[in-house]
């Protein structure tokens, strides 16, 4: 069984495009509308071409008409899909702004400008915060969930 890694992402592009990303999640092929592999594909050509070994999981949207931005929160295996956003980026005449926490792993990042930048969560460093954006702290609870690790370390 995997870590599950969770992802917000804003995806901005014209609404036909968007219409188009709504109809492939319905189908559980979001990654494969942004970043084609095939019918038959593997774990090694998913994590190559997507940056995760499968589709997304619990996939939550929302289109904004006026705007033309869709909003999407979902769980992908491992790690963001990095791979996926480039692809469709740049196939689709996108922009995407994405962040994502791995508790299991204890990573923290985000996506924007085609450039990935991924922070360290090391709880057991007291100076933890002080190399994580305060936007990936506050949107990822990074205070409760120390908080919490504390709680835990206190208990044993």
């Amino acid at each position: 069984m995997p870590n599950w890694c969770m992802n917000n992402a804003t995806i901005t592009g014209p609404i036909e495009k968007l219409e188009q990303i709504e109809e492939a999640i319905k189908k559980d092929q979001l990654f494969e509308y942004l970043s084609p592999i095939g019918e038959w594909w593997d774990y090694g050509k998913a994590v190559e071409n997507w940056g995760c070994k499968w589709e997304a999981s619990e996939v939550d949207y929302e289109i904004d008409y006026d705007s033309q931005t869709m909003t999407l929160n979902f769980d992908t295996a491992w790690g963001p899909p990095i791979a996926a956003y480039l692809s469709g980026e740049g196939k689709h005449d996108l922009d995407i702004v994405a962040t994502f926490y791995e508790p299991g792993m204890a990573f923290v990042g985000c996506y924007e400008d085609m450039e990935e930048e991924t922070f360290d969560v090391d709880f057991e460093n007291k100076d933890w915060r002080d190399d994580i954006p305060s936007n990936l702290v506050e949107d990822w609870g990074l205070d409760d969930e120390y908080d919490n690790w504390k709680e835990m370390q206190e208990d044993e």
